[in-house]
């Protein structure tokens, strides 16, 4: 029998998923309120939601607010997936750093929206409104695509549902088993934390709105992009 420890992420790493979480909060909230009530990463929604569309009962919008996220997330996944990839030579305990490269293309990605958005006081005319949803949803393509591609040292960009699934059952399972770790439960409270900042944000001043996503994406980046990379693994909970 293996006693080799699972690779588990380092303190950047943790700290990385769980600003980047934050980021999707903020992102998705500004997505359902200002640009089309779509999600820019969770697509599960989008499928229902665009199902409901097609009915004519439901999504005032129509298929388009749904169809252009899905586009956009698409798009987003497939421009990072041929190049988020683990050279040999790379340790598994810390992000590649084709992986760090593509998170940095979303920042600069989140940045040009954030700049737009500012410019156009937070209100872009049609048809940029739809452009603005496009480019953060894929981004939150590219968020996830490339958090995936940092293999077991990653973890979810975009979506949480097994996440909670995952905390919930350790909590409840039988005793002696595997314990839920902090990191996972940070990454829930982050979600929650910057959707909520986001919202306040884009209540209070519309034209910065799209600052929030972008700060902690950048936050998030900085954690792996600095850290020295060194091979040693940290400890799974914070």
């Amino acid at each position: 029998m293996s006693t080799t420890e699972p690779v588990r992420p380092g303190r950047a790493q943790w700290g990385a998923l769980i600003l980047f979480a934050g980021a999707s909060g903020a992102v998705d909230v500004l997505a359902f309120t200002a640009l089309g009530e779509v999600f820019a990463g969770v697509m599960t929604g989008n499928l229902v939601l665009l199902g409901l569309s097609l009915t004519g009962t439901g999504h005032e919008g129509g298929p388009a607010a749904p169809l252009l996220a899905l586009g956009g997330y698409v798009a987003g996944v497939a421009g990072v997936v041929p190049f988020a990839r683990r050279r040999a030579a790379e340790p598994e305990t810390r992000w590649p750093r084709a992986v760090v490269r593509c998170l940095a293309v979303e920042v600069v990605l989140l940045a040009a929206v954030a700049a737009g958005w500012g410019a156009a006081d937070g209100a872009p005319a049609q048809p940029w409104l739809d452009v603005v949803l496009v480019a953060v949803s894929a981004a939150m393509g590219m968020q996830s695509a490339a958090l995936a591609g940092a293999g077991a040292a990653g973890g979810p960009g975009t979506y949480f549902t097994g996440t909670l699934t995952q905390v919930v059952a350790h909590a409840v399972g039988p005793p002696g088993g595997q314990r839920a770790d902090l990191g996972s439960l940070a990454r829930l409270v982050a979600l929650t934390g910057g959707a909520a900042v986001s919202a306040v944000v884009n209540a209070a001043s519309t034209p910065w709105a799209m600052v929030v996503p972008l700060a902690l994406a950048l936050a998030a980046l900085a954690c792996v992009a600095v850290t020295p990379r060194q091979g040693r693994t940290a400890p799974h909970t914070l």
